[in-house]
């Protein structure tokens, strides 16, 4: 029999704007995981002491110190990132290809030919990538018909708008798109697959685009071959889309009158941020050198345009028809400060044969901090949830190099701590980068290509507090790099 349903919304219900701002997106741009040259990328990024090489106006500008000539780098890389996914039992795999440009760079230098003191300037404009969010996810399964666990994203609007909380990006859509009835006589909110016991199916595909990179004005210096000084003014460029489609189908036919709906979220995010970076490298004998940087925190301009949709279908012999709900473009403006960065650095040069260098990098981010740019509009409580989530990452770089004539074999590794504290599920959710490379150099022209591997596995929950399970997901983004280098 046909369920009747009466649409009343009770007038007490706060119709609260929702902003897509939480402690995710501190994180996400917060992240840095360099990319720059073939050659430091193929060493773990462990370029804190060793300078040379143009990535170094992005970790430790001292390092443009180093070089004796005017260098030209671009750097083009294939990425091809692959994730696989464990939900309610069921494995799902997917992937992205895409194209990119890691480094483009410049360096000018003027060799003062002094045996003491100043021994020579370099000034450097280019580019360095320093994340990249393309990825797509896909993960679903079968939530168990009268399973204890079990649940519905439709549980989530319900119990929402039955604690008063409204939106109308998520339970208006749900109400208006027929899917959450309000009961006249209980006075609450209802569904249909929570009244059946559950028993349906679910998708989600969540499918990420966008990079954030660096373009560093820099300068570097020589002390007499043995202490190298150099700051970078860098201006951040980032690009971060997010499409979520989630849908829930009565497959198996077991839920009176619902078939199926799906909820789509679009986010879409554009800012420009501005940091400054100062770093040394000095070299007390031929064999060691030791480095020493500071980032100040990254102040960004952001803004989001946010929206969600909302679709249904319901049984064929019921003569329902099929809704479509939309909701309004939400576009915000708000200002992030990710948190400060410190790096140690030691590196081993032994003669023309080889070098050795490790990086150490102290990041707290319960430092950063989100703030409105709208006067009525209060980002505190993100704050008090960045404070809460986060911890201090301790992350560690490490790269060689050997010189066999003008051919180089190079290799690295990087660690890279969980930015969550202990009391997160996500408190192991640490990145792990395995790489390699080679290269050619003669005077004039150098060739270097490089492999890295990039993996993390973590949790995802795909509504909180009803989904219980949530998603096991392995992340692993391979590059392949090759970078064109040309000395005059």
């Amino acid at each position: 029999m046909k369920k009747i349903y009466i649409l009343i919304v009770p007038a007490c219900f706060l119709m609260a704007s929702v902003q897509a701002q939480n402690e995710t997106d501190a994180l996400r741009y917060s992240q840095n995981f360099y990319g720059g040259t073939a050659r430091s990328i193929a060493m773990g990024g462990a370029f804190g002491a060793l300078g040379g090489d143009f990535t170094s106006a992005s970790l430790n500008p001292a390092g443009i110190g180093v070089f004796r000539s005017n260098e030209f780098t671009v750097t083009p890389t294939v990425i091809y990132d692959n994730t696989s996914t464990k939900y309610l039992g069921n494995t799902r795999v997917d992937n992205q290809y895409q194209f990119t440009l890691n480094n483009l760079g410049a360096i000018f230098s003027k060799q003062t030919g002094n045996d003491k003191g100043w021994a020579g300037y370099n000034f450097g404009i280019g580019y360095n990538q320093l994340n990249n969010y393309n990825r797509n996810t896909m993960m679903g399964g079968i939530q168990l018909s009268g399973g204890s666990e079990s649940s519905s994203y439709l549980d989530n609007f319900t119990n929402n708008a039955n604690a008063d909380i409204w939106s109308e990006f998520y339970e208006e859509l749900a109400w208006a798109a027929n899917l959450m009835p309000f009961d006249t006589v209980s006075q609450e909110y209802w569904n249909d697959i929570n009244e059946a016991g559950y028993g349906q199916s679910q998708t989600r595909r969540i499918r990420e685009t966008g990079s954030l990179g660096e373009f560093a004005f820099t300068f570097g210096a020589n002390y007499g071959d043995r202490l190298y000084v150099g700051a970078t003014f860098g201006i951040h460029r980032l690009r971060y889309s997010n499409y979520t489609d989630h849908s829930e189908f009565d497959d198996a036919r077991i839920i009176d009158y619902f078939n199926s709906f799906t909820f789509r979220e679009t986010l879409e995010t554009r800012g420009t941020g501005y940091t400054f970076k100062a770093g040394i490298i000095f070299r007390p004998i031929s064999l060691i050198r030791i480095g020493a940087a500071f980032h100040i925190p990254t102040f960004y301009k952001i803004r989001e345009d946010f929206y969600t949709d909302m679709s249904s279908t319901f049984d064929e012999e019921e003569g329902e028809p099929e809704y479509f709900e939309g909701s309004p473009v939400n576009q915000f403006e708000y200002w992030l400060r990710t948190p400060y960065k410190a790096i140690g650095s030691v590196a081993f040069q032994i003669g023309r044969i080889a070098m050795i260098g490790v990086d150490y990098e102290y990041m707290d981010y319960r430092k950063a901090n989100m703030d409105s740019r709208v006067s009525d509009y209060s980002l505190l409580d993100v704050n008090d949830r960045i404070q809460n989530v986060y911890s201090i990452a301790h992350n560690i770089r490490l790269g060689a190099e050997l010189h066999l004539g003008p051919i180089y074999l190079r290799g690295g590794a990087a660690f890279y701590d969980s930015p969550f504290n202990s009391k997160e599920v996500n408190k192991e959710a640490r990145t792990i980068t395995y790489s390699g490379g080679l290269g050619f150099r003669s005077k004039n022209v150098f060739f270097d290509l490089a492999y890295s591997l990039r993996t993390n596995d973590y949790q995802y929950y795909l509504y909180i507090p009803e989904d219980v399970h949530g998603a096991k997901i392995s992340a692993d983004k391979s590059q392949f790099v090759a970078t064109l280098g040309f000395r005059f």
